[in-house]
């Protein structure tokens, strides 16, 4: 199996916001506490017409260190069957669930918060799963709704922007990128500065351009540099497109670990399971 790194961004509210979320009696707005105490319990969010639930992993039954968040994002799924040939071959359809694993690491960092996220086909591909989830945990009308609206990008190979426009020097005609503002690494270059001056005066949360010539786009303006250095971060997306049509997306870039999964006959790799994992998130996280 195979888990995804992502970047969390928790933007506070404004003001008027958390005085709103105080007066629904809750008080915990610190970023850990809040995030240990919407992921303590099951809760269930839309995605794609139909729903995903969380359900936490009592740390009981993991070797995972409890300072992590651990659960599972479980979707349904229909199977079409047929009865047996004495009964006739009847068509049958029945209800099924798949599920994958998420963990999260609440702790304050100065560029956000952590999750690896599984691959499994038949829940989803985690970039718009984790956007559905993030939408959701940043909804006023859902009862997880905190102090913080929620962004959530992956972690991107570092360099791969760059390697794709030296490969395509001359040719780039558009690029397309999306960032996260709050959390900005803590970095002193221009753009930095510009986000966190867009957050904190004008209340931004994301910053989304297309930039467009008609020629081509010189790919080492220190600008780009710096947004592709952000969105390797998990500050953000970015796309690329040639002249002659090839793409560039950095969501097909993500950091990954591989884990191998538990062996399904035999019940003592549950443990041997959960302690490859624990290995791969001392690894990433």
């Amino acid at each position: 199996m195979k888990l995804y790194l992502h970047r969390m961004n928790l933007k506070k509210r404004t003001q008027i916001d958390i005085e709103e979320f105080l007066l629904h009696e809750k008080s915990v707005i610190n970023r850990e506490l809040w995030l240990r105490d919407v992921f303590s319990k099951q809760f269930e969010f839309a995605y794609r017409g139909s729903s995903i639930f969380f359900v936490p992993e009592p740390s009981e039954t993991t070797t995972i260190d409890p300072k992590y968040i651990v659960g599972w994002l479980a979707r349904d799924r229909t199977m079409s069957e047929r009865s047996a040939p004495w009964e006739g071959l009847e068509p049958k359809r029945h209800l099924f669930w798949k599920a994958a694993l998420i963990l999260i690491d609440p702790t304050h960092h100065e560029d956000g918060q952590k999750i690896a996220f599984q691959y499994q086909q038949e829940v989803g591909k985690p970039e718009p799963i984790l956007d559905a989830l993030a939408k959701y945990l940043s909804n006023p009308l859902e009862q997880s709704w905190g102090p913080y609206s929620v962004s959530i990008y992956p972690i991107i190979h570092e360099k791969s922007f760059f390697i794709f426009a030296e490969q395509h020097r001359g040719k780039i005609k558009e690029i397309t990128y999306e960032i996260s503002v709050p959390n900005m690494f803590n970095s002193p270059d221009d753009f930095s500065n510009e986000m966190r001056d867009l957050r904190d005066r004008a209340n931004v949360s994301k910053v989304r351009a297309k930039l467009m010539s008609d020629e081509t786009i010189n790919t080492d303006a220190s600008q780009l540099s710096e947004v592709a250095e952000h969105v390797e971060k998990g500050g953000g997306e970015i796309q690329a497109k040639t002249i002659s049509g090839e793409h560039y997306r950095s969501s097909e870039h993500a950091v990954s670990v591989e884990v191998q999964e538990p062996n399904p006959e035999s019940d003592e790799d549950t443990q041997g399971f959960w302690n490859r994992i624990g290995r791969a998130l001392s690894r990433i996280f």
